[in-house]
């Protein structure tokens, strides 16, 4: 019995699919994870990842320059769902004056930040820019595990750098 060329080409057609499942049945699986913002002339609002089973939300609010979140934790029963509170004085941060109008940006993105003398940080930072001053700064999200609400800690600033000058009029 002769085999046809056609025949051949279903042979490697199949073949190839066989592999090609059996190597996406083997492959590492990464979790899906999405950051999501918004903003208005008055505040910005973000999300974010902090541990494998937890998101953080944070807002910034133009008119204080004051930045708060909460870790959202496991919330079970009619218990308490927000579990870490966070915030940081963005107007000291980027030295904007009283009466000046800020023009801040927000943001996060993963980061692998080693922990030291028992501290534990999230998976993620929070990056904030702010136009008056040119500059970016980069922000870690202490992480601690709790079942109960646990006091305010302020985000530990890591860096930041400039972008342009300072004071550049629009």
């Amino acid at each position: 019995m002769a085999v046809h060329r056609s025949d051949r080409k279903l042979v490697w057609l199949a073949l190839g699919f066989v592999a090609g499942l059996a190597m996406a049945t083997i492959w590492p699986h990464e979790p899906l994870q999405a950051v999501s913002s918004d903003r208005n002339e008055k505040f910005a609002i973000i999300t974010t990842p902090v541990a494998l089973d937890s998101e953080a939300v944070f807002v910034v609010d133009f008119l204080t320059g004051r930045l708060t979140g909460a870790l959202l934790g496991r919330a079970r029963g009619s218990g308490t769902a927000f579990i870490n509170f966070y915030y940081r004085n963005l107007a000291e941060d980027f030295n904007v004056t009283a009466g000046g109008e800020p023009y801040y940006a927000v943001t996060a993105g993963g980061a692998t930040i080693q922990g030291s003398a028992g501290s534990q940080w999230g998976q993620t930072a929070l990056y904030i820019a702010e136009l008056n001053s040119g500059r970016v700064g980069a922000y870690a999200i202490p992480y601690r595990i709790s079942q109960v609400p646990t006091p305010p800690v302020p985000l530990f600033p890591i860096d930041n750098f400039p972008f342009r000058e300072q004071n550049v009029t629009q």
